[in-house]
């Protein structure tokens, strides 16, 4: 089914794209998708992205070129932020590297992430070379919590009767759980006045389930646990410098009732299969494990999170249902942090500024409030990094011109003819554009602009 599931969205995405080879983005010039001469491309990272690059970009943008009569595709693979940036050199990892530095050819022309580079950690990338990195957001997406409660416990009611057989957890209790000051399910119930049964089923320690590796939504979560706690927590670290880079992977009292687990999908796997966790992952990601894409059964579902006040929304714009829907994100306002709680302007004026603070506003009048950008990174001069390309560990061939022609027209199909596929209910949604929440597919567009060789 999953074949078939692929194989008919890939044609369905083909239709749409061959229609739209050329295409006007709003408030520039006449944009048109050109394939380059050159082989075609790989990219790699974000696990969360993953599904927009291979399910809807790519065969939208592969239609383009066939019908051009031309065989170059994009291809991505998904791995995840941290390793996406490490195949960059960014954050190496001396002696023995896990992630070998792939260069920055062909093979691996951009990168996906969640965690766009901070400043440290463009020094590190623009070592190999010069220019300037990109940070250029290409969606915006929900991390939606899988909880499964202990055996025999049961979730009855949450807030409003219309949050039967599920949990609806406040900001308190979200960052309480996650910073482990909050201990066990029973807990949970004591806290947010939420109705579980099962009496002492219940009264067991909650396993937090995370990412093993350097993640994005790893990021996301701890920013926005950032803004409702911004004391340093009893890991030395607060939520947000825990966001970054080499700290991503700490948690408070990590050796306690935590496990690990490989992309946003392997978190979901876990939880499934073990009761008493919870665990974080795109809502794409959540929604196609079994447990989880269906009616809540009080056992089993992702929580609604605290909007404003006494007001809770769900992660999908359908709530908890097997049919994928949009993120529910249409409305978020975003805010960007200094790292030390102080808001800064929104959105960033360019590409070239770094993104790593920016995050959701905990206080969402009409969204889900744990929203992000996912972010594709590409830079200003190509052929500046060739040297350090050939100095790869694996066997990487410098950048051409066609090829970097090829990726500024796929990122231009992306911020335009793939904003709308990809707001088609597949559980993502497109960057916010207008005067409210700031115009930040302007500022991605505009970015396409500086991609050179």
């Amino acid at each position: 089914m999953r074949e078939l599931k692929v194989r008919s969205l890939g044609l369905a995405c083909a239709a749409t794209a061959l229609s739209a080879v050329a295409f006007l983005a709003p408030g520039t010039a006449s944009a048109t998708v050109v394939c380059g001469s050159g082989p075609s491309l790989d990219g790699n990272g974000s696990s969360l992205q993953a599904n927009a690059q291979t399910e809807v970009w790519s065969p939208g943008f592969d239609a383009i070129c066939a019908g051009e009569g031309k065989s170059t595709t994009v291809t991505y693979s998904s791995t995840s932020s941290g390793k996406g940036l490490k195949s960059w050199d960014i954050e190496p990892e001396p002696p023995t590297k896990k992630v070998p530095f792939k260069g920055f050819g062909a093979k691996n022309a951009f990168v996906g992430t969640d965690q766009p580079p901070n400043k440290e950690q463009e020094k590190e990338l623009l070592a190999e070379g010069g220019g300037k990195v990109l940070s250029i957001p290409v969606m915006q997406a929900s991390i939606a919590l899988p909880i499964h409660l202990p055996t025999g416990c049961t979730a009855t009611t949450g807030k409003k009767s219309k949050l039967q057989k599920r949990l609806a957890l406040s900001d308190e209790v979200l960052q309480k759980i996650w910073s482990r000051e909050i201990k066990d399910w029973n807990e949970v119930a004591t806290y947010n006045d939420d109705a579980l049964t099962g009496g002492a089923a219940c009264d067991v320690p909650i396993e937090r389930v995370v990412r093993k590796e350097g993640s994005g939504s790893t990021s996301i979560l701890k920013k926005f646990l950032f803004e409702i706690n911004n004391k340093t927590l009893s890991d030395g670290e607060t939520w947000n410098k825990s966001a970054e880079g080499s700290s991503n992977t700490n948690w408070p009292e990590k050796s306690t009732d935590l496990k690990e687990a490989e992309k946003g999908s392997g978190v979901t796997a876990e939880v499934e299969s073990v009761p008493g966790t919870i665990g974080y992952a795109n809502l794409n990601e959540v929604r196609e494990k079994p447990a989880f894409g269906k009616a809540p059964n009080g056992s089993e579902f992702w929580p609604l999170l605290e909007s404003k006040g006494k007001k809770y929304a769900d992660p999908s714009t359908d709530e908890e249902q097997t049919t994928p829907a949009n993120a529910n994100c249409a409305a978020e306002e975003y805010i960007s942090l200094n790292g030390v709680d102080k808001q800064e302007k929104f959105p960033p004026a360019s590409t070239e500024d770094v993104w790593n603070e920016v995050t959701a506003s905990t206080v969402q009048k009409k969204s889900y409030p744990l929203c992000g950008f996912t972010y594709d990174l590409a830079l200003t001069e190509y052929t500046l990094f060739s040297a350090a390309s050939e100095g790869a560990e694996e066997d990487a061939e410098p950048t051409t011109a066609p090829e970097v022609e090829t990726l500024k027209n796929y990122l231009t199909f992306v911020l335009d003819e793939g904003q709308k596929l990809v707001g088609e209910k597949h559980d993502f949604y497109p960057l916010p554009e207008g005067k409210k929440g700031g115009n930040v597919l302007a500022v991605a567009r505009a970015g396409l602009a500086k991609i050179g060789f």
